[in-house]
């Protein structure tokens, strides 16, 4: 196994892949397309860096992710967007791979931790997590404004 970093002919399998995993996620509406996903991993200012997880010459699976600084740390933290492998490579130890690839990035670069959302009914994925030492953040909850209520906030 080993890992691609993405070029620009590569958009439209990485959103092949977002759409497969949107449906295992259960996410009823996804509005990515290929222009957003180019601009957000090769414009003048990234906001996301992807990588294809490569078994052999077949891409098995993909991890996005960006930065963000911790408030009370005061450092860079890494936060996972997405990971995703595909089902006929699933059980193969590509999960853990992925999450160590990952936290060797945030250590080199001086992140104090890695931090992401996953889809609470999903047993598979929280035993997995919880296997590699995850905690989770129950001080916290997610909260979102969104849609109408982001255009009214704005004064729209």
């Amino acid at each position: 196994m080993k890992f691609k970093d993405l070029a620009t002919t590569d958009i439209n399998t990485l959103l092949d892949m977002l759409m497969d995993l949107g449906k295992s996620d259960g996410v009823t509406e996804i509005r990515t397309d290929a222009v957003a996903l180019e601009l957000a991993l090769f414009g003048d200012h990234p906001a996301i860096s992807a990588k294809f997880v490569m078994m052999d010459d077949a891409i098995a699976g993909i991890v996005i992710y960006s930065w963000k600084w911790g408030t009370f740390t005061g450092v860079r933290d890494m936060y996972m967007q997405a990971i995703y492998v595909r089902p006929e490579f699933r059980r193969q130890g590509l999960g853990l791979t992925i999450m160590q690839h990952l936290a060797s990035i945030a250590v080199d670069e001086g992140c104090s931790r890695i931090e992401w959302l996953t889809v609470k009914d999903k047993q598979m994925s929280k035993e997995f997590y919880d296997s590699i030492g995850a905690v989770e953040a129950s001080h916290m909850m997610v909260r979102r404004v969104q849609g109408d209520a982001l255009r009214k906030l704005a004064g729209l």
